[in-house]
């Protein structure tokens, strides 16, 4: 049987770090963390499961479908401004394709188990002036 959880992609950023910490502290279901770089330590120990991987890699979406039920998706991974300004095909790779990879992933998992999955994507801390 597989466990109910909770996805944050981007999780080593600024917002996720808050995110894990409300998440970890409500308690109610698993933490699952997909990002290119590990969480600090201290964030670690407040996840089920940290992996450290793109959100353009299927294989790893795979893999954590095979072991957790993911009812809510928090998508905080993207490529900033300014990466983005000397990649831009890379960021649109990340930025589009990344978001269609975790939106698919988030439809396979209202049909495997019969409801919706919370999608947030409330963009990155750029936005907010930060």
């Amino acid at each position: 049987m597989r466990k109910p959880a909770v996805l944050i992609t981007g999780a080593s950023g600024e917002i996720g770090h808050g995110l894990i910490d409300q998440l970890a502290a409500d308690g109610d279901r698993a933490i699952v963390t997909l990002d290119v770089a590990p969480l600090d330590p201290s964030l670690a120990k407040k996840v089920q499961r940290e992996t450290i991987g793109s959100i353009l890699d299927r294989v790893a979406l795979e893999r954590l479908l095979a072991e957790f039920e993911v009812d809510q998706v928090f998508h905080l991974a993207a490529l900033l401004s300014t990466r983005s300004e000397y990649s831009p095909l890379t960021a649109h790779e990340v930025n589009v394709g990344g978001t269609l990879n975790l939106l698919e992933f988030a439809q396979e998992q209202s049909s495997t188990h019969g409801r919706p999955v919370i999608f947030l994507y409330p963009s990155s801390i750029a936005v907010y002036g930060m």
